[in-house]
């Protein structure tokens, strides 16, 4: 190789190419996109939303929007895509239709649930007019179907190893609903943030889904066909249990935590916390993509987990790390642009982004277990980080100091960070020195 050659492959060009060209990274940076692009089309919605809304509107607007992303999300089955699409070939297409059914069939009834015992979840809650009647019902839970249908999309894609897809679909969708939001003002003042969340989701699916039946999923089946381990029907049925526990768990985390919140704050107040707990979440992305990444490509190839996990911890801290100090340094001016007192959720913001470094190591950690078919301890991991951060949350919370919540999800993230650290060590060693015979092989490490 001449000297030239030598000094493209090592130049920016050539660096991108080999990170591109690892199906480990290649998987997490376009999760990554999605990330970036809809954390910032998101920034766009959520700044033109208080220029059309009064913050009493946009309190209970963004409120409800957390209920139907509980229930959507709280029900998807992206864990069972992302761990077992990877490993088939001839049954991808009865597998997904499988997930996407059970799951709208669970938003349904978790859905229907919520609404029966809405008046059991806080004075907040009691009080709201959108979730009353049979029609505004039905809207619910058609709404948290397409949520939980479209996050199981986008499982789909990252099981097939097609994460691409993922960002081109999310933009399309986050321009659209931009667009909606001020079109929809004059018309539906009280709920018009919510109705552009969702209408375009339910557009947006069956083009989609399209592309994933007609061309995406054949495409796998050829490629895969013949190639490595088949799980069988009693292994996935096996998994689906307390993969699903972890999984809703995990999701609660996230989800459950607003509603909590929500009973206790006024729609004015509560629309500061969400103002800095939606951009919050907005980091975990990037904590979950490689995650993901790990689980799929630790699926599709067994024998290179340790190697996998231990280049994606490197890249966890390479990325995580100056991310963190932008959000912190940068919180208390990116909330006082949107005006209406937003600012006071500045504090809050930064603590939930020095929460992110722990929980990308306990989601690292969880990845793996995902393919080693450990999901018990998936689900006892998921079920204590999600007991510590409620009942600290309801412990600490105060309208005055909304900071405190981020408090409590910086604790229990570091404590359960602290608890995961020996097992982690324990998978990135090389595959010899690992215990177990799903590993067998030499790990291979991408640097």
């Amino acid at each position: 190789m001449t000297d030239r050659t030598l000094a493209d492959a090592a130049g920016p060009a050539g660096l991108l190419r080999r990170e591109l060209g690892n199906p480990l990274f290649r998987n997490a940076y376009a999760l990554m996109l999605n990330g970036g692009v809809t954390t910032a089309l998101g920034a766009a919605f959520w700044l033109v939303g208080p220029f059309f809304y009064g913050p009493a509107d946009y309190g209970r607007n963004t409120a409800m929007n957390q209920a139907v992303m509980f229930v959507g999300g709280v029900t998807m089955l992206n864990f069972l895509l992302i761990r077992f699409v990877p490993e088939s070939a001839g049954s991808t297409r009865r597998l997904v239709l499988a997930c996407y059914a059970l799951g709208a069939a669970a938003a349904a009834l978790v859905g229907a649930a919520f609404l029966v015992t809405v008046n059991v979840w806080g004075r907040g809650w009691s009080n709201f007019d959108g979730l009353r009647g049979f029609w505004p019902g039905v809207l619910f839970v058609a709404m948290a179907i397409a949520w939980n249908l479209w996050n199981a999309m986008e499982g789909t894609f990252t099981g097939l190893r097609r994460a691409g897809w993922v960002p081109v679909a999310n933009t399309v969708w986050s321009l659209t609903r931009l667009g909606l939001v001020m079109a929809l003002a004059g018309a539906f003042p009280h709920n018009g943030i919510v109705l552009s969340w969702y209408l375009p989701v339910m557009v947006l699916l069956p083009p989609v889904n399209r592309l994933i039946f007609g061309r995406l999923i054949p495409a796998h089946r050829r490629a895969n066909a013949g190639r490595g381990h088949r799980s069988t029907r009693r292994e996935i049925l096996g998994y689906l249990g307390p993969g699903y526990l972890g999984g809703a768990l995990q999701f609660a985390t996230v989800s459950l935590v607003p509603l909590v919140v929500a009973a206790h704050l006024t729609p004015g107040t509560n629309a500061c916390f969400q103002m800095a707990w939606v951009p919050g979440m907005m980091l975990d992305l990037l904590a979950l993509t490689l995650s993901y990444s790990l689980t799929v490509e630790g699926s599709f190839d067994r024998a290179a987990l340790a190697g996998s996990t231990r280049a994606a911890l490197r890249r966890t801290v390479v990325l995580l790390v100056p991310v963190t100090a932008v959000v912190v340094a940068a919180a208390p001016l990116g909330l006082r642009i949107y005006g209406h007192g937003y600012e006071a959720g500045a504090p809050l913001l930064q603590w939930l982004a020095l929460a992110v470094l722990p929980k990308a190591v306990i989601e690292l950690y969880i990845g793996a277990l995902r393919v080693r078919n450990r999901t018990g301890l998936v689900a006892v991991l998921q079920g204590v980080r999600l007991a510590g951060v409620l009942g600290l949350v309801v412990l600490l919370v105060d309208p005055a100091h909304l900071y405190t919540i981020g408090v409590a999800v910086v604790v229990v993230n570091v404590a359960v960070a602290a608890a995961v650290l020996p097992g982690l060590r324990r998978t990135i060693r090389p595959a010899r020195a690992a215990s177990g015979p799903s590993l067998g092989g030499p790990g291979r490490e991408e640097s």
